[in-house]
């Protein structure tokens, strides 16, 4: 019988390895190993909910967009930089909730995570 396949869940390692090892030997990350198959249902997860999130965004952005289409007076700069705005952060969940079903994300996930850790000095 065939041993299964272990990953690293580092984002910037994805280690290989035969067996689940304490560490990453790559990395040096502990207890961060799981099956291949796992791994396999995490992406798919992640893709279902980078789609939802992305479908409302985009859902709230076509409504935006009736309500400044129907406004008497003309559009104003702020509400051409908001539809855009809604418009991108949709179109971006939505790319990346594919790219993650179909094996990779890595653009997606590094940019989220790097999203969170701007602008602030990182202390409490």
């Amino acid at each position: 019988m065939a041993s299964e396949d272990y990953v690293c869940l580092n984002i910037e390692c994805r280690f290989h390895s035969p067996v689940p090892e304490p560490f990453c030997p790559n990395c040096g990350h502990q207890n961060t190993f799981v099956s291949q198959g796992n791994m396999l249902w995490r992406r798919v997860i992640g893709g279902i909910l980078s789609l939802a999130i992305g479908g409302f965004v985009l859902l709230v952005a076509v409504f935006a967009s009736f309500l400044v289409a129907n406004q008497p007076k003309a559009m104003a700069a702020k509400d051409a930089l908001m539809l855009l705005l809604l418009y991108g952060i949709s179109v971006m969940f939505l790319l990346g909730g594919i790219s993650l079903m179909i094996g990779g994300g890595r653009w997606f996930i590094r940019s989220l995570v790097s999203f969170g850790r701007r602008g602030g000095s990182g202390q409490i």
